[in-house]
């Protein structure tokens, strides 16, 4: 009879045993399994300020020249200026696209003036390595004044291209032909800086 009593009294002391090996298990799983939600959490929590810190870099300045001639002296005048990248104006275009633009457009003011022919127009413009062909309207044939200020229309087309980045002569057409001269200044061959128009030359 005691033999079956202590048989029992070992057999409930295993149960326990084996019940508390059992909830010690399951306590250490879930203890381990919250740990590794909250690493999880601090992962994605140092991920999100990463994310918040990336700031939009800045468009950069572009410049440029527009040479204009002066109402009152025979000169070229360079007036300098500053575009951002992305500013709408230079999509879809060309630095010299743009500058051609601008330069066609310009409004005249204080003692400059646009020395390009009203109604010019830019039909097209082309580079291949540091040449620039530029074809213009026929408009650009109306041009009326003396010999210097033909060279001085010239000059600020060519100028103002050639300063820009890579480019070092100008081609210019009308309505897709080669010109032997307009008003006494040849343009039939390319034409490079002109560097004599200059108050202080």
């Amino acid at each position: 009879m005691r033999t079956t009593i202590t048989l029992k009294g070992e057999l409930k002391m295993k149960k326990k045993i084996i019940l508390g090996i059992c909830m010690l298990t399951m306590a250490t799983s879930l203890f381990i399994g919250c740990g590794k939600k909250e690493e999880q959490k601090q992962e994605v929590n140092t991920e999100v300020p990463a994310q918040e810190e990336v700031v939009k870099e800045e468009a950069k300045d572009v410049n440029y020249v527009l040479y204009l001639k002066n109402r009152n002296m025979p000169y070229l005048f360079d007036e300098r200026y500053t575009i951002k990248e992305d500013d709408a104006k230079l999509e879809g275009k060309t630095m010299e696209e743009f500058v051609m633009n601008e330069l066609i457009n310009f409004k005249e003011f204080g003692e400059y003036e646009n020395p390009i022919p009203k109604g010019t127009n830019v039909l097209s413009i082309e580079k291949e390595g540091p040449l620039v062909t530029v074809n213009l309207s026929e408009e650009f044939n109306n041009f009326k004044g003396t010999k210097d200020d033909v060279e001085l229309l010239i000059a600020s087309i060519v100028n103002s291209l050639t300063i820009l980045p890579g480019n070092e002569k100008v081609q210019i057409l009308v309505e897709g032909k080669v010109v032997e001269n307009i008003g006494g200044v040849k343009i039939k061959a390319p034409l490079e800086y002109f560097d004599n128009l200059y108050p202080d030359k």
